[in-house]
């Protein structure tokens, strides 16, 4: 699903202020595989998470996702592979607060391809499946300011799945959680992934690593 080969990168680049974040980074993830990326903070595993979401570039090395090399594609095929192959959860839930539930996990549907779009009530139905999914139904017409921390991030997940991603990347999804409900969350996860799911989660809690079938440790730009 996932090969990296050496990937470096340089912020800075050209300047007296230059630094290497990653240091030849090379790893595999397969199909279906639940990883935990483990470090503190400024090991470089946001900066290992952005690359591997398509949001930022390398400075050398290989991504490969899906069979597709990254590196050598266009700017609006690397935002298509974001919004069809990668499903995003963020620490922070990353939510439309003047939005409902329902209004937020359509989001990636309006954005999808022309290939892959459906026409509104298709598009309604499918995000009321995915809130339903994730025990949400009975908020769907809630605007998500009116929500909780753990109700938040299960209607992130929903928007994350609703367009069937490969894969699905989450950046310290409990981190804004209390113990009971990163329970909850991290259930929620470990469900998708029996439903052969890719999950990957950038965490600095040992806890929620455990959880995971594979870990991998980062420091100072290198995986140890």
């Amino acid at each position: 699903m996932i090969r990296l080969k050496d990937i470096v990168k340089i912020y800075n680049k050209g300047k007296s202020n230059a630094y290497e974040a990653l240091h030849g980074i090379s790893l595999e993830i397969r199909d279906g595989e639940m990883t935990a990326i483990i470090g503190t903070s400024g090991a470089g595993k946001s900066t290992l998470l952005h690359i591997l979401a398509c949001i930022d570039g390398y400075d050398s090395g290989e991504y490969i996702i899906d069979g597709g090399e990254v590196g050598k594609i266009s700017e609006r095929q690397m935002a298509q592979v974001r919004n069809e192959k990668i499903g995003m959860v963020m620490q922070d839930f990353a939510l439309v607060e003047g939005f409902t539930a329902l209004d937020n996990v359509m989001i990636p549907l309006d954005f999808a391809s022309r290939k892959h779009r459906r026409n509104r009530k298709e598009r309604r139905k499918k995000a009321l499946e995915m809130l339903e999914l994730m025990g949400m139904a009975e908020y769907a017409q809630k605007q998500t300011n009116n929500l909780s921390g753990g109700q938040k991030q299960r209607v992130a997940i929903a928007r994350a799945i609703v367009n069937d991603p490969a894969i699905i990347l989450a950046d310290e999804p409990t981190g804004a959680l209390d113990s009971a409900t990163t329970k909850e969350i991290m259930k929620v996860f470990r469900n998708l992934n029996k439903q052969g799911r890719t999950i990957i989660i950038v965490t600095h809690d040992p806890a929620v690593a455990e959880e995971c079938g594979r870990v991998i440790r980062i420091e100072d730009g290198r995986i140890v």
